[in-house]
């Protein structure tokens, strides 16, 4: 069992090194790594290639700059392997993430889409657990994915794993998109395959604030914006609460950061899914 390892980078020179060094380190040695610089403007190519000097397992793409999904695809188009694993260039994973998503691949192999479960960093402190939306020690196939994912996160970038031909089936992520296009792949998936998961905290996912991540938190999540103008493709309650779930967190932030015409906005977008 062979992985593809794809890492979206742009301007991140604070946290690539330790992103791509937490993969050269996992006991699971059956991988290429694929880095895809979207056309950073910071020292991060200078960090990349003297982090992957001399190793022949990885490769290294440089495209103008187009964002993350463009990224992504780029690098899942260049990837050899069935398996595609996601993580994000802020990220980290401890050393046995690839060989317990191995074991379950192993013990489930029906699944199209297959996580691990991950822990969150603020700068200064110690990571936690984040609400999860299956029990602690979970490890099987997931019955209802929407309704796992109301009650917390069962899935994001940094602790997934598509195989190719279901992703590609889908459309891969939708570019030029600046929120939500990771939600929108894992719905799209879900709703026509099968989702496994093993509630091992296995990924770190590092919260730093940066304008691109300003930007997305200001932006209709895709999710939103594709059901409304497809409101006539088959959903099911559980995917229609999800949905609502989506919806009201941004809604809320916008509030919150006083942003009332997104939050307009995103209560139009919202009411066309059911009008």
């Amino acid at each position: 069992m062979y992985f593809s390892i794809i890492v979206p980078l742009y301007n991140k020179e604070y946290s690539i090194e330790k992103c791509l060094r937490s993969v050269l380190a996992q006991t699971y040695k059956h991988y290429e790594l694929i880095i895809v610089n979207d056309g950073a403007t910071d020292n991060s190519d200078i960090i990349v290639k003297k982090t992957i000097e001399g190793l022949d397992n990885v490769k290294y793409i440089y495209q103008k700059n187009k964002g993350v999904s463009a990224a992504r695809n780029k690098g899942v188009k260049s990837s050899k392997y069935d398996l595609i694993c996601f993580l994000d260039a802020d990220d980290e994973w401890k050393t046995s993430f690839l060989e317990t998503l191995a074991a379950l691949i192993n013990d489930f192999p029906n699944a199209d889409l297959y996580a691990l479960a991950h822990m969150v960093k603020k700068s200064g402190a110690e990571p936690f657990k984040p609400k999860h939306g299956l029990p602690d020690g979970y490890r099987g196939y997931v019955e209802d994915f929407f309704k796992a994912s109301s009650k917390g996160s069962v899935l994001n970038s940094s602790k997934a794993c598509v195989r190719k031909k279901s992703f590609l089936t889908i459309g891969g992520f939708p570019e030029g998109v600046t929120a939500g296009e990771d939600l929108y792949v894992w719905i799209q998936m879900a709703l026509n395959g099968t989702v496994a998961c093993d509630v091992s905290y296995l990924s770190i996912v590092n919260q730093v604030e940066d304008f691109s991540r300003s930007a997305r938190k200001n932006s209709v999540p895709y999710p939103i914006i594709f059901f409304s103008k497809n409101k006539m493709l088959i959903r099911n309650k559980s995917l229609d609460k999800y949905l609502f779930l989506i919806f009201i967190k941004h809604f809320i932030y916008s509030l919150k950061s006083l942003k009332f015409k997104e939050a307009a906005l995103r209560t139009y977008y919202y009411s066309k899914i059911f009008i």
